[in-house]
């Protein structure tokens, strides 16, 4: 065998990186869209999914943890067709079971290989830091929806939301943005893991950017997705082991010092520089929606759903099938408590078969955190998760396809292994 022979590169190889590369654009496209600009171009955001799912079917490799995670979504799709055929007998309308097919079995599946290809081509680490960016970019859409609804209308923000609205009176602030759902994630996981941001600049300006993004956004599960995030990571980070991302002992205390003190600082910038806003008003407002449970609409929205769940003897009656409360007239099958909703269509055993994927993901993220061996992206991915997760309680974020990236991407990443020499290989190209 010839020298030339043995340094010849496989042309199978070749075309493999050279997809590789592909798939690294598309999936940067299909996340920034989700995080920055949700629902604001549907058609085209559903057309970059599908697309870069395709590329992804042909790219991604068999590993153990997506073998374990597709037979969960098998287990939760058999559920799922079970109880569009129950539903539709018990009067349910076609466009709920199309509905459903679409949310809770395409959807999933294409978020499932999407993070996996992420991660077996680009790596966490890469990842990360794409979401760290994501972040800056959703406050600074923030900052531009304000300034552009106050300054020139709601038609200047009319191509990020329908029916924009932005209050900031009475010492309230709040507005209309989708990408605020993005940000009960993306806040969660920076407060979570701040030493994740390279900067020591960043590491300080970015969380005071998103503690006044979330204050203003008259949004509770933003609000608390904050300190959700703070504890979750004060509780983990002392269970970490060594990175390169600048954590080490002394970080254990530091990140939680950091945040302490920028979020105090930018309660006392709000409180004397913006004349409009009054922390208190602020604070009292958030302190009525969580002691009211949501408010009165949601609280009678459990009721109901509760009720519906215990006359169905907890065997579920159905997707596409609604209790006497009506939440949206269009969609009277929809409701924002969905765990609730999820009991009544599905019943408990239904239920438990949605849950299970979560499950295998707790259990592998104690396993790694008995063995201090809890990577700093690891934190990050669960400080974004858990609140994510309550946030379903008062919002059906997880049965939008724009949204499911924050409830399957932190799954996928807790074990789902690189590809020997091509983790980054997309993302450096």
């Amino acid at each position: 065998m010839t020298m030339r022979a043995a340094l010849a590169v496989n042309p199978r190889t070749e075309a493999r990186d050279a997809l590789a590369k592909i798939a690294g654009f598309f999936l940067f496209v299909s996340l920034a869209m989700a995080a920055v600009v949700p629902h604001s171009f549907q058609e085209v955001e559903a057309a970059t999914f599908v697309a870069t799912t395709l590329i992804c079917l042909v790219l991604v490799r068999r590993d153990d943890w997506l073998d374990r995670v597709i037979l969960a979504f098998f287990a939760a799709t058999a559920v799922t067709a079970a109880y569009i055929w129950v539903g539709y007998t018990n009067g349910a309308p076609r466009a709920a079971s199309n509905q459903t097919l679409f949310v809770y079995i395409i959807a999933p599946f294409m978020w499932i290989i999407m993070s996996t290809t992420l991660m077996q081509y680009v790596g966490l680490e890469r990842t990360t830091k794409w979401l760290i960016w994501f972040t800056w970019a959703a406050v600074a859409s923030v900052a531009a929806f304000f300034f552009l609804f106050l300054t020139f209308g709601e038609g200047a923000v009319s191509f990020l939301v329908s029916e924009a609205n932005v209050n900031v009176s009475d010492g309230y602030a709040g507005a209309t943005m989708l990408v605020y759902g993005s940000l009960i994630f993306l806040s969660g996981a920076l407060y979570a893991q701040p030493m994740i941001v390279r900067s020591p600049i960043a590491r300080i300006v970015l969380p005071g950017l998103v503690f006044l993004a979330a204050l203003t956004s008259g949004r509770s599960a933003l609000m608390i997705a904050i300190p959700i995030g703070f504890l979750t990571g004060a509780v983990l980070r002392r269970r970490s082991k060594l990175s390169g991302e600048g954590d080490s002992a002394r970080s254990v205390l530091l990140p939680t010092i950091l945040l302490g003190v920028v979020s105090l600082i930018i309660m006392v910038a709000i409180d004397y520089l913006l004349v409009s806003v009054d922390l208190v008003v602020l604070i009292e407002r958030l302190w009525e929606e969580l002691t009211s449970a949501g408010g009165s609409e949601r609280t009678e929205q459990a009721a109901a759903l509760w009720e519906g769940f215990l006359d169905s003897y907890g065997m579920g009656v159905g997707h596409g099938v609604g209790v006497p409360y009506i939440r949206n007239m269009l969609f009277p099958w929809r409701y924002e408590v969905m765990p609730l909703a999820t009991l009544l269509r599905v019943g408990l055993f239904g239920f438990i078969a949605y849950a299970a994927v979560y499950f295998m993901y707790g259990q592998q993220f104690l396993k790694r955190w008995r063995a201090r061996d809890l990577r700093g992206e690891d934190i990050y991915m669960i400080g974004g998760l858990v609140p994510s997760l309550l946030a379903t309680a008062t919002n059906p974020y997880i049965e939008s396809f724009v949204f499911q990236w924050m409830y399957f991407l932190p799954v996928m990443a807790i074990a789902v292994r690189p590809v020997t020499g091509n983790a980054d290989t997309a993302a450096n190209a």
